[in-house]
């Protein structure tokens, strides 16, 4: 079975502007996540779906880029579309091979969740499986996916949740929340 990270990551950000590439402790935040996926057991190969230059610079060392086309970056596109688009750019991928699709705003990242994550879609042959928070709200740090549920149109069967409580970076406020939480000065 094959395990690809994707780790989506649009350059348009409007309430943090570069958020994705804002810096945590002089470490841009995406870069939090990709250290979080190269630690994993299970992660074969990293990508990076965006469509900006700024965050190709600051990834290209770290994990191969998918050139996300500037229409998959705009404010009203769910998610799914350049996660399928990523998907399609992913040569020998199988139906039941694993996609593990990872926030870039997510400094609390961390390979023992990601792994666990894929361990519990593999042990209990789900289709899916997204991390949820305190409320057991989907949050979409981590989603582990397999590869054809990519071309679901709604609904996918066979899921399981596990509960994180992660911030999900968004506005200055929140890097300030997750400094306090990490105890980062």
């Amino acid at each position: 079975m094959k395990i690809v990270a994707i780790i989506p990551a649009r350059g348009g950000s409007k309430r943090l502007v570069n958020k994705n590439i804002y810096p945590l402790m002089e470490k841009p935040l995406i870069k939090w996540t990709i250290d979080a996926a190269k630690n994993s057991k299970f992660i074969q190969d990293i990508y990076v779906t965006t469509d900006c230059d700024n965050i190709k610079q600051v990834v290209i060392d770290d994990c191969k880029i998918i050139e996300r086309p500037i229409e998959l970056g705009l404010d009203h596109i769910w998610m799914q579309e350049p996660i399928t688009h990523a998907v399609e750019q992913i040569e020998d991928l199988q139906d039941d091979d694993l996609v593990v699709i990872l926030q870039a705003n997510s400094p609390e990242m961390n390979s023992e969740t990601i792994d666990k994550c894929i361990q519990y879609t593999v042990d209990n042959n789900l289709w899916q499986m997204s991390t949820v928070d305190k409320n057991n709200t989907n949050n979409s740090h981590i989603c582990v996916i397999r590869k054809n549920v990519c071309y679901h149109k709604g609904k996918a069967n066979y899921n399981g949740f596990i509960q994180v409580d992660w911030i999900d970076v968004h506005t200055i406020d929140d890097i300030e929340n997750v400094k306090q939480k990490l105890n980062i000065k």
